[in-house]
């Protein structure tokens, strides 16, 4: 119960208690003794105490006399070794996942999220904090029967990661593995107009071999396929 609400609750109840002040001019009688206060209402965090005195009738009213009446007064209270009351945590939403370790061969993604608002003892969040999946199970291209390192030129081909196999240098990030090890689709960025770099990883969905999303930078999605790029 916040504060406010407190001192709306004694703010009534001292105003039933003038009401009751001027009733005693006109009912005979009086107040008797104050009880002792009753237990915190609350276990932890704010709640109230009260006490009660009861009216003591004057035999001479009559039937009044056999009515009760009783005056209530309440207070805040708070425990003080509980003063907050304890607060569970609770889970973010999960990020989005992460790009998938191998572009062809079977690699791996994740995504997070966390734990917050755990106060004053409150529980652990329940549950994992990190999800893996397998990604990208399409078998990866064969190495080439034969290969000579220094066949491969700088200007006109891409050397795969492996340097075992090199491609024209015009397919590496194309949509399309071409390496044995995919290093041809891995960390790919590429410049358009005077807009700025656009950068992406390379995620096929669901595993699929012809299609791929891209996470595009500047711009919004790129969505690619094989020899064919729409973007909007």
């Amino acid at each position: 119960m916040c504060v406010q609400e407190i001192w709306l609750h004694l703010l009534f109840q001292l105003f039933l208690f003038k009401l009751s002040s001027q009733a005693n001019d006109k009912v005979k009688g009086y107040w008797g003794e104050w009880g002792p206060f009753s237990q915190c209402s609350a276990t932890c965090g704010p709640g109230f105490m009260k006490k009660e005195r009861v009216w003591i009738h004057d035999p001479a009213d009559g039937e009044k006399a056999q009515e009760k009446w009783t005056s209530i007064v309440n207070f805040a209270c708070v425990d003080e070794k509980y003063p907050n009351c304890p607060e569970d945590g609770r889970w973010t939403g999960w990020t989005g996942w992460s790009a998938c370790t191998k572009a062809c061969g079977s690699g791996i993604r994740d995504r997070t999220r966390e734990c917050y608002g755990q106060l004053y003892g409150g529980k652990d969040c329940d549950g994992e904090n990190k999800q893996k999946e397998d990604c990208n199970p399409d078998p990866c291209p064969p190495l080439p029967k034969k290969f000579d390192l220094t066949q491969c030129k700088t200007d006109t081909n891409f050397t795969c990661e492996s340097k075992k196999m090199c491609i024209p240098v015009f397919q590496k990030c194309d949509g399309t593995v071409q390496c044995h090890d995919g290093s041809d689709e891995m960390k790919c960025s590429f410049s358009r107009g005077h807009h700025g770099h656009i950068y992406y990883d390379l995620r096929r969905n669901g595993g699929s071999s012809n299609f791929v999303s891209i996470w595009w930078h500047c711009f919004g999605l790129v969505v690619m396929k094989p020899f064919f790029m729409l973007i909007f």
